[in-house]
């Protein structure tokens, strides 16, 4: 006859320890990308330090504004990244509303596409830091050094846009592909330009090329109001 053996005992659940060596590996990933985070900061805060609050607060007579080309839709995202390492950033806003399938939709978008304004002490490691940064594609100006905002405009700028809407400022209807005209207002103020399309609607639009320095710079979905024919 041949003999069996019957082992018996407790029936073990393995969930909780799965469960938890997953919350332990998760907590580790969370923990990782916080590291990442706050590691890149730190990185782009030293690349910026050149251009932030810190050096306007000892120099702050040489403070100037300036203007950066950043890629369409990053305006935004770029506005954060300056902001949160101290440097002081204008990025102005218009408001808007669409129907969407019978609901209103509001949002936000930027007034001047791809540009942002950047005030810092002008220097060799403030303009290397700002171009640096991802997105940022150039800053405007040509060979003879890169395009001043005068603070009077900007100031003059933002109080037009404090309601997030562009000014109700009649527009010249003749505007067309092609013309010459004067940017009148905003941080381009005093340009030339070159008109390129205009797009008519409830507040009429151009995209509009100036030149400096030789070097040339597209505007996008510049308000037709802030332009003047020559």
């Amino acid at each position: 006859m041949t003999m069996q053996r019957r082992i018996t005992g407790k029936k073990i659940n393995f969930r909780p320890m799965i469960e938890a060596e997953l919350s332990r590996e998760e907590r580790d990933r969370a923990y990782g990308r916080q590291e990442r985070v706050a590691r890149n900061k730190r990185i782009i805060a030293n690349q910026l330090h050149a251009a932030s609050t810190k050096i306007i607060e000892s120099k702050p007579k040489a403070a100037r504004w300036y203007c950066l080309r950043v890629e369409t839709g990053r305006e935004f995202a770029v506005e954060k990244v300056l902001s949160d390492a101290s440097v002081e950033v204008c990025a102005p806003r218009e408001k808007w509303v669409r129907v969407w399938r019978g609901e209103k939709i509001e949002g936000e978008s930027p007034l001047f596409a791809s540009y942002i304004l950047v005030r810092c002490v002008p220097s060799a490691d403030a303009f290397v830091g700002l171009k640096r940064q991802k997105s940022v594609m150039d800053i405007v100006g040509g060979d003879t050094g890169y395009h001043v905002v005068r603070d009077e405009i900007v100031e003059a700028f933002k109080a037009l846009t404090v309601e997030c809407e562009i000014p109700r400022i009649a527009t010249d209807k003749t505007m067309t592909d092609g013309d010459r005209a004067l940017i009148e207002v905003g941080p381009f103020a005093g340009f030339e330009c070159v008109v390129v399309s205009v797009k008519w609607s409830r507040q009429a639009r151009a995209s509009v090329l100036i030149t400096v320095d030789g070097r040339q710079f597209p505007i996008d979905s510049m308000p037709l109001a802030f332009l003047k024919k020559l």
